[in-house]
């Protein structure tokens, strides 16, 4: 028996095709003109922002991320501080609006696991980072400024003297692009803390310009002092740091904009004495094999490192000191 063919669908059933446009930008086609009836079409541009920002507020959070990917108007819409903080209120009602920001911590050990608000830094753009030692918390925001939450005995509502964590905050440093500590997950082994940062630097003498150097400051922990100070040259852009190593063989990795790796050597048992010397900063070895290689992001522990390379291929390396 021979197959049947389909007939085809009808005039009125068959796909049309449409004209797609940008709904920020208008028509596709700028000289287009649409079908009698229907009115030319309306620019979201030509909206307030705030009414905008308004509806966009009700979306959900998945959705919110999806438009913000179709066009660059509805990027910046979407990326807006007052959007997310109209999603954060509606999805947590009982938030106020000086509660933004909040921070909380919980206990993991001994028998009561409570839930404790700690000070936030409401002078900080979101937080990019957090770091707890043996006394203290550090937070990152995107905008470079390290803070520096301090626990303190306080007064409780009963009256009576407690100690609390993170319960007064400081501004440790600004201009800092990355900060690190001992990679060993126990805090008393955190007694410095290494900051990336971007610094002026005085000229020729004899000139008032100044120049963007990168530099390595070691700060204590305990108290936020700052004990030592490394300046690269001006030539020489970091974007992160991560330490490998004992505490007499530390290792400074730092990796580059242009995704190589360097390396210096430090002893922390001399940080606190008041002198200077010179270190050497040499290439990493995984940099000087594979030149080609381009290493977007670092993550290490005691012995070893994780390099992440551009396109994504994860290595996981083993670092010989000092130059592996």
């Amino acid at each position: 028996m021979g197959e049947k063919k389909a007939a085809p669908p009808p005039p009125s059933l068959r796909r049309r095709r449409v004209k797609r446009s940008c709904p920020s930008c208008g028509p596709s086609e700028p000289g287009g003109e649409e079908k009698k009836g229907r009115g030319n079409p309306v620019s979201v541009q030509l909206f307030p922002p705030e009414l905008v920002e308004h509806i966009i507020s009700f979306l959900p959070v998945r959705d919110v991320v999806a438009l913000g990917q179709t066009c660059h108007y509805f990027h910046q819409v979407c990326d807006a501080e007052s959007v997310w903080r109209r999603i954060c209120h509606r999805l947590s009602p009982r938030l106020r609006e000086q509660d933004t920001k909040g921070l909380y911590f919980q206990a993991f050990g001994g028998r009561r696991r409570c839930l404790s608000k700690s000070v936030a830094p409401q002078l900080a753009h979101g937080y990019r980072r957090f770091l707890p030692t043996k006394d203290h918390v550090f937070i990152l925001d995107y905008a470079g400024t390290l803070f520096f939450l301090k626990n303190a005995l306080v007064s409780s509502t009963l009256g009576q003297i407690q100690w609390k964590r993170a319960c007064r905050y400081v501004v440790l440093c600004r201009g800092a692009k990355d900060f690190a500590s001992d990679p060993r997950c126990d805090t008393v082994y955190r007694k410095y803390l290494y900051v990336l940062a971007t610094r002026e630097q005085p000229g020729v003498v004899g000139t008032t310009s100044s120049r963007a150097c990168d530099c390595v400051e070691v700060y204590l922990q305990s108290s936020g002092q700052r004990v030592f100070k490394m300046t690269f040259h001006h030539s020489m852009s970091f974007k992160q740091i991560v330490l490998v190593g004992q505490e007499t063989q530390r290792a400074l990795l730092l990796l580059t904009e242009e995704g190589k790796i360097y390396s210096l050597v430090v002893n922390e048992t001399q940080l606190d004495q008041p002198r200077s010397y010179t270190v050497q900063l040499a290439l990493r070895k995984v940099s000087r094999c594979l030149p080609h290689l381009r290493v977007a992001c670092m993550a290490s522990n005691q012995s070893s490192t994780l390099y992440i390379t551009d396109p994504i291929l994860c290595s996981w390396l083993q670092s010989p000191w000092p130059g592996g």
